[in-house]
């Protein structure tokens, strides 16, 4: 009887000491994955789609964020967009179409992006005059060891929605000590009133702003009617010394 318990107690302890070699093995192959991982280069590219605004005007700001997260430095080569094919039956072989280079479009970067580990930068997106930005479907970072980075790219009828940019109403009213123009319009997913009129009554060379910001047609006809019919009246009529 001792004998045979010697033999399970041992035939148990191999067991054990086995399975914990085959842990210990597995999380040093996993800790070794991560590590040769971390040492390759990895890109994170996302888009990003904004206006700048200024006075009443707009223009786009949009842009490809690019971040550094392995170790090994990346130089940026190219960014690379996919055009939606504008013939139906070419859409059905877009990607036959892609793949020799038709429908597509490379932006170089105007200077030289080296990123290393833990470093970003910002792209502007630059397109010829009359290109189609909203056909775009897809975009990738390419850098110059040939390796494609996918970037984040929003669906097309996101995509119209976040770059569209249009005038809507322009209003001035003055008279000899008062002046004020308002201007509406729409960029990305908001509409937008800018008004400016003159800090003092009868000093036209010092201008103050106003910029109104709303989600939807109705709140910004809203606005509009009540700075149209009400409140710019009465600024002009020096009864009030702002807009709200």
């Amino acid at each position: 009887m001792e004998e045979s318990s010697l033999v399970q107690t041992l035939a148990i302890w191999g067991a054990v000491t086995g399975t914990i070699g085959t842990v210990t093995g597995v999380i040093g192959l996993v800790l070794r994955y991560r590590a040769h991982k971390r040492d390759n280069p990895r890109l994170l590219c996302e888009s990003d789609f904004c206006f700048e605004h200024s006075s009443g005007e707009v223009s786009p700001k949009h842009k490809i964020t690019i971040r550094s997260v392995g170790r090994r430095p990346v130089v940026v080569d190219y960014i690379r967009y996919f055009v939606r094919p504008r013939r139906r039956w070419h859409r059905v072989f877009k990607w036959y179409h892609w793949s020799n280079k038709r429908w597509i479009y490379d932006q170089t970067p105007k200077k030289p992006i080296n990123l290393p580990e833990g470093t970003k930068e910002d792209i502007l997106i630059s397109v010829p005059n009359g290109f189609p930005l909203g056909e775009v479907q897809k975009a990738e970072v390419h850098d110059q060891a040939g390796i494609v980075w996918k970037i984040s790219w929003p669906r097309q009828g996101r995509l119209q929605t976040l770059i569209r940019s249009q005038a809507i109403d322009e209003k001035q009213e003055e008279n000899e000590r008062q002046q004020c123009k308002v201007k509406g319009y729409l960029a990305g997913e908001y509409f937008h009133i800018y008004a400016q009129w003159n800090q003092e009554p009868g000093k036209k060379n010092s201008f103050k702003g106003r910029f109104f910001r709303f989600q939807t047609r109705q709140e910004y006809d809203r606005k509009w009617t009540d700075l149209i019919d009400n409140q710019i009246p009465l600024l002009i009529r020096e009864e009030v010394s702002e807009l709200q």
